[in-house]
């Protein structure tokens, strides 16, 4: 059975035909396309943003709670010190030990908070260097290079970017993935080299 040839968008065609004008370099371009697009979605499903969006509310939250606190142990003057003695007074009948509590939550919300916005940069790091998108179609752009015959460039200068990272970058926007720069398509792209001659998958361009 022929399997179903994707209908590339006009986007991706005119990227591949700046490249080779030819159908079946178009289709290629296409189908590799459509594969970035499926793998993208699984890359960047909610788990992973809820996850970053989750450790980002935390820092504003433990951020903020401990500016809270710090402010409370200043002077009588603040509003917040007298809201501390009176959570104080709720909770042990007396102000002088959530003074004491407080500065040892604070401390901790400090850090924690410096630690949750690490943690959600190095995710979305991460994030970005592991992702299957890019390396499969890094791959299917090496072995559709290797079969029409064109010349293999990663230069990611922002005059004149080589063919396949154009083509890397094409391909990433047209997923959704506004974020992916040429520097991205040039480490991508350099990782698909260093593969062994004759082990890229000549799947990736069906």
């Amino acid at each position: 059975m022929t399997p179903r040839k994707k209908k590339p968008s006009k986007s991706i065609e005119k990227a591949a035909r700046s490249v080779k004008d030819s159908d079946d370099f178009v289709q290629h371009i296409a189908n590799i396309a459509d594969r970035y697009r499926r793998e993208h979605a699984l890359d960047s499903g909610p788990r992973a943003r809820e996850v970053r969006q989750a450790l980002r509310t935390f820092h504003k939250h433990a951020t903020a709670l401990a500016q809270w606190l710090e402010q409370a142990q200043k002077a009588a003057s603040h509003a917040e010190q007298d809201a501390l003695n009176k959570i104080g007074v709720a909770l042990y009948g007396s102000p002088v030990l959530a003074h004491a509590e407080s500065r040892n939550v604070a401390a901790w919300l400090a850090q924690a908070g410096k630690a949750a916005d690490k943690c959600a940069a190095d995710a979305k790091l991460s994030g970005k260097r592991d992702r299957n998108a890019p390396r499969v179609a890094a791959e299917g752009l090496r072995a559709t290079f290797e079969h029409h015959k064109l010349k293999w460039s990663t230069s990611a200068a922002k005059t004149n970017p080589g063919a396949a990272v154009s083509l890397m970058r094409a391909i990433a926007n047209a997923a959704g993935d506004a974020e992916f720069t040429a520097e991205d398509a040039r480490e991508f792209l350099l990782q698909s080299a260093r593969r062994e001659p004759g082990t890229v998958r000549k799947e990736s361009m069906r």
